[in-house]
């Protein structure tokens, strides 16, 4: 698939001199975290994940103690140590514990979008070319499921930040691209993402290359990987905090981890987020959107690699992708517990599959009508959130109604203006600014416009609000308010 990057004999255009030497990753990092700021400042913590989260890392730059993970008078034996970490390391560096601003804890979830888009066009470049691996990498910091959860003080983005550099670098092998130094970047990548989610991440490699080994019947190209070097890396980077933690709960973590948090996920619908099998392809359009106008020559490019031979070099990169995404895919479809972030791992690989193929069509057709209808099928979920969303501030039915129809009217026509725009641009740079500029204007009004007034389901802004008419909140500035029975972080 690198052919698509190929320069030929034309002049080097817009998109070439985006795509180019550090100014690339500048712009991709830059983008991420623009992405991820909507809504970080401005909206209250979201639900009781990211609470938790945070409230866990609160108690320890209070107590001193990290390696515990405790909330409240409980221990929290879920997720391992290193999200909370990083946002412990944010909260001493650009705030403070007692300040209890939610955005410090966020930031780690920014870095996170930030290094999966980077670690997406480093391994994309070789994958794809650098001008496709430059869109997929863009497409992927703008799309709505990475730049939400890079908003969120949770695990989700960094573990995607971390799956995406140990892929990008298993891709560069594959490739043969890269020796023992590749290989280190690979097992950094695998530590950190143990660190912040356990089994999440090692499972995605395992499947990846067992899947290809499978496949194309050789795995040579593995050997940089067992080089001294990045094994014992890893196991600097896990086991210390892995032994303190076993010493410290007397080994009830990795008990309770597995039987409490992991099991009931795979096998009986845990967190009550049962759905059947093939949600979260129905929701690919809109959550990967504006990588949306790449998703159907994504998939045919799947197909002519499922369909080519299993030592056809013109599909190689196309196999390490679909090897990638394809098993990890089928496994959270399957698992009875669905909960829309559990494919993000996987989303580098989709955004550049869809890169190479949406550069491939703009390269094609000088008016891309078909990417503007893909553009205007992803913006018209996006706008239908955001008509829902609308319906959650206080008020009454009229109210309520009202307030849908000016956000469907007014953002369903921008999304209309846009895709107008992409239909009639002539290079792929305008389209890609087009579609990202578009997004970006959808996901800035859902989150710092329309969500800040959703009280209905802000339920810790509603309970202050509830204490201040009803005058229970303490009369001393800064005096506990000491609550019976609420067990909500």
């Amino acid at each position: 698939m690198a052919e698509i990057d190929a320069m030929h004999d034309r002049p080097a255009d817009l998109l070439d001199r985006l795509a180019h030497g550090v100014r690339a990753y500048v712009l991709i990092a830059l983008l991420a975290v623009a992405f991820a700021l909507p809504g970080m400042f401005s909206m209250p913590p979201l639900d009781r994940d990211e609470s938790r989260f945070a409230q866990a890392t609160a108690q320890m730059l209070e107590t001193g103690d990290f390696i515990r993970i405790r909330l409240q008078d409980e221990p929290r034996n879920k997720k391992p140590v290193g999200i909370h970490w990083l946002q412990a390391a944010s909260v001493a560096a650009f705030s403070s514990v007692e300040a209890r601003e939610i955005w410090a804890y966020r930031l780690p979830s920014a870095l996170g979008a930030a290094l999966a888009a980077i670690a997406t066009f480093w391994g994309g470049m070789i994958l794809v070319g650098r001008r496709a691996a430059f869109v997929g990498a863009a497409l992927l910091a703008g799309s709505v499921l990475l730049s939400t959860e890079g908003m969120i003080a949770k695990t989700d983005a960094m573990l995607c930040g971390a799956t995406a550099l140990s892929m990008a670098a298993l891709g560069r092998l594959h490739a043969g691209v890269g020796g023992w130094r590749t290989g280190l970047i690979f097992w950094a990548g695998l530590a950190l993402g143990v660190m912040v989610k356990g089994p999440v991440e090692p499972m995605a490699a395992t499947l990846a290359v067992a899947a290809l080994v499978v496949w194309e019947r050789r795995a040579r190209w593995l050997s940089p990987l067992w080089d001294w070097r990045g094994p014992v890396l890893f196991v600097l980077g896990v086991a210390p905090w892995a032994v303190a933690i076993t010493i410290a709960t007397n080994g009830a973590f990795f008990g309770d981890a597995f039987l409490q948090d992991m099991a009931p996920k795979v096998s009986g619908g845990g967190e009550h987020r049962f759905a059947p099998p093939g949600l979260h392809l129905l929701l690919l359009p809109f959550l990967a959107f504006p990588a949306t106008i790449g998703l159907p020559a994504a998939a045919v490019a799947a197909w002519r690699a499922v369909r080519a031979a299993r030592d056809e070099p013109e599909t190689r990169s196309a196999r390490f992708l679909l090897a990638w995404a394809l098993p990890f895919w089928l496994v959270f479809e399957i698992a009875t517990t669905k909960l829309v972030h559990y494919p993000l791992p996987v989303y580098p690989a989709i955004a550049l599959l869809a890169g190479a193929g949406v550069l491939r069509w703009l390269e094609a057709t000088p008016r891309p009508r078909a990417v503007a209808g893909l553009y205007l099928l992803g913006a018209t979920g996006l706008v239908a959130l955001c008509a829902f969303a609308a319906t959650l501030a206080p008020g009454d039915a009229a109210a309520d109604a009202r307030r849908a129809a000016q956000a469907t009217i007014v953002l369903g026509a921008l999304s209309i203006v846009v895709a107008a725009a992409i239909a009639l641009a002539r290079r792929p740079a305008f389209v890609l600014a087009l579609a990202l500029a578009g997004a970006f204007a959808l996901q800035f009004t859902l989150r710092e416009r329309i969500l800040p007034e959703a009280r209905d389901v802000l339920a810790s802004s509603e309970e202050l609000h509830a204490l201040r008419r009803s005058d229970l909140l303490p009369a001393t500035e800064g005096a506990p308010l000491i609550s019976l029975g609420l067990r909500e972080p």
